[in-house]
């Protein structure tokens, strides 16, 4: 395509255009043999965990009726106040049968690992009770994240430190419909 231009479009509106160079170019760019490292952060520097549930409950027909995270509406008071500055495990608990990606605003944070559960015993006595060993994230998710996918009928847990600025900010599901259907929730990160 030397010498072309591309147009992008999308419903009949221009998007982008690119100009195709006439001339061969030799790329001589590299991949560098090693990334910038990411320190992972123990979990000795948290100074809280928190265990905070994945809910949906479905109408009389088996549809999802509402979606909810920590079993909270999105105008239920906060009840995730963190300080700033500190650092925090939270523990998501999957109870649906959905994967869900779960986004923190304002934050970065790591993922420490995954691990099955018994469902049924957690929904009779809030207790997790693993099927499974603790799975290390994948080499993709080992940087820093702001989404995490929590799969169904499994713990999620992540190392959070709550750097930045004070103030309300959000955490939810990254699937709109979820979202949309209450499955967000503020929380506050003080001075």
């Amino acid at each position: 395509m030397r010498g072309e231009r591309v147009q992008l479009v999308s419903d009949r509106l221009d998007l982008m255009q690119f100009r195709v160079s006439s001339k061969s170019l030799e790329d001589t760019s590299q991949v560098p043999a090693v990334l910038s490292p990411v320190v992972r952060i123990a979990e000795s520097e948290a100074m809280r965990n928190r265990e905070m549930t994945l809910n949906q409950f479905d109408s009389d027909n088996g549809e999802p009726m509402v979606m909810l995270l920590n079993r909270k509406h999105w105008a239920d008071p906060v009840t995730e106040i963190v300080k700033l500055g500190s650092t925090e495990i939270w523990t998501l608990v999957n109870l649906t049968e959905d994967a869900h990606p779960i986004h923190l605003h304002m934050v970065r944070f790591q993922i420490l690992d995954r691990q099955s559960f018994a469902d049924y015993e957690y929904l009779a006595n809030d207790k997790i009770l693993p099927t499974g060993e603790r799975i290390p994230p994948s080499p993709h998710e080992r940087g820093w994240k702001d989404v995490v996918q929590c799969p169904p009928y499994a713990t999620t847990r992540i190392i959070v430190p709550f750097q930045g600025y004070a103030g309300r900010y959000v955490w939810h599901c990254h699937i709109l419909e979820h979202e949309a259907n209450d499955m967000m929730r503020p929380y506050e990160v003080i001075s």
